[in-house]
Order: structure tokens, then C-alpha cells, then sequence
């Protein structure tokens, strides 16, 4: 009844619309893709390009007519792996009026399984050197309480075929950094960022106000 409001073009590899992040060869968003991104934009759903190839994202990027965003990434120049994002794709969506997530998930981060909420907030601040305060938030890329076998199809082609993404599961690895283990700690971010000497204008923009300016322009009053 309430809508499809975020939607990824694509999961980590090829569809009709495009390539993802972990394909081999991108050869940008198709013709299909570029109907896709402008039924989207007359519908009012926001264009998710976290798990999206680099040319693909590009060509979104372009194509859209309302801001779009990387909901949830961290910078490459931190950890350079398929999923995080280069300052330069950083830069170049934050140009074009776009938003950047940042995560709060080890594999992702600088120091992976020994990441604590400091490096989350690390990885923001290297964001906003690039992108400004004004379009950065937080992506945390929560996923609590589901078993390995999730995880599984999560970092499978289409859920069964190939092996594609070599994160963690539950069992092997830690999927959420020391001091913001859940929804409930984040507290804890907040006070990381305090501890940086940030304003309390710049974190209430981080917390949720930049977010809720960016799906007010998408999906409208």
C-alpha cells in the first residue's frame, strides 16, 4: 500500500539494466535501464546505486532527473574493493546533486573485522572532504539476526549461481564494527562524532537531516 520508495538498478552483477559492481566488463546503463531510471523518477523512487558498476552508475547519474544516491558505501581510497566507491565516483555524484551512505560494515572498512564506530565515523569525514556536509548520511547496511544461509545468497550470482562477494557470514566473521553492534548503539555514533569536535549542526545533517531533504526532493511533500 505505501509504495516502492528505494530501488537498486542492480545486485552486484548483470541485468537487463545494467552492470553491478562485481562484473567483470560494464558497459553502462542499457536502453531498457535508461526507461527504467525515468519511470522511476515519475514515480518518485529513489535511484540506489550501492551495489552498482561504476559505468552504469555514471550514466544514472546522468540520466536522472532527481537526485540520486549511494546508500549505503565507503570510500575505496580507505579500502579499495568492487563495492566501495573511488573519490572520484564520490565526487561525481555529490557534483550532480547526489547523496552518498556511508556503512558501518568491518568488510568494508578500513581495518574490516577490527573496525570500531571511530572508523565508521573515519570513513565519514574522508566522504565529506569530498562531498560536503550537506549530502552525506548514514548506510549502515544492517543486517542483524539472519543466519549464515542468508548470507549465502546474498553473496551468490542471483542467490544460487557463483561465488561473487567474499564477505563474511555470521559465523566467520564480524558483520557490524565494535561500539555500534546494533540500532540500539547508536548513541555511540553520535558521541564519536562529537568526540571529532564536529558541530551539532554538521551531525544533525549526518543523523537524519540530509536524508530526509534528499527523499522530500524524490518523492515529493
Amino acid at each position: 500500500a505505501l509504495g516502492v520508495g528505494v530501488m537498486q538498478l542492480t545486485y552486484n552483477t548483470q541485468n537487463l539494466v545494467g552492470a553491478g559492481c562485481y562484473e567483470s566488463n560494464d558497459n553502462g546503463l542499457s536502453d531498457f535501464g535508461r526507461d527504467v531510471v525515468t519511470e522511476m523518477n515519475r514515480l518518485g523512487i529513489l535511484v540506489d546505486l550501492s551495489h552498482v558498476g561504476p559505468k552504469t552508475s555514471e550514466d544514472a547519474i546522468r540520466h536522472s532527473t532527481k537526485p540520486v544516491a549511494y546508500t549505503h558505501c565507503c570510500p575505496a581510497a580507505l579500502k579499495a574493493i568492487p563495492r566501495n566507491k573511488s573519490d572520484a565516483q564520490l565526487r561525481f555524484i555529490a557534483e550532480q546533486g547526489g547523496f552518498i551512505g556511508v556503512v558501518a560494515y568491518p568488510p568494508f572498512l578500513k581495518r574490516g573485522a577490527d573496525s570500531t564506530v571511530e572508523d565508521v565515523v573515519e570513513a565519514m569525514a574522508h566522504v565529506i572532504d569530498i562531498a560536503g556536509e550537506d549530502q552525506v548520511g548514514i548506510g549502515t547496511d544492517f543486517v542483524q539476526d539472519q543466519p549464515d544461509a542468508f548470507f549465502d545468497y546474498l553473496r551468490r550470482d542471483k542467490g544460487s549461481g557463483r561465488m561473487v562477494a567474499r564477505f563474511g557470514t555470521p559465523s566467520t566473521t564480524r558483520l557490524a564494527p565494535e561500539g555500534l553492534s546494533t540500532i540500539g548503539e547508536y548513541p555511540n555514533l553520535t558521541a564519536a562524532m562529537m568526540r571529532r569536535g564536529w558541530s551539532e549542526a554538521r551531525i544533525r545533517k549526518l543523523l537524519g537531516e540530509n536524508w530526509l531533504r534528499l527523499l522530500e526532493t524524490v518523492w515529493g511533500a
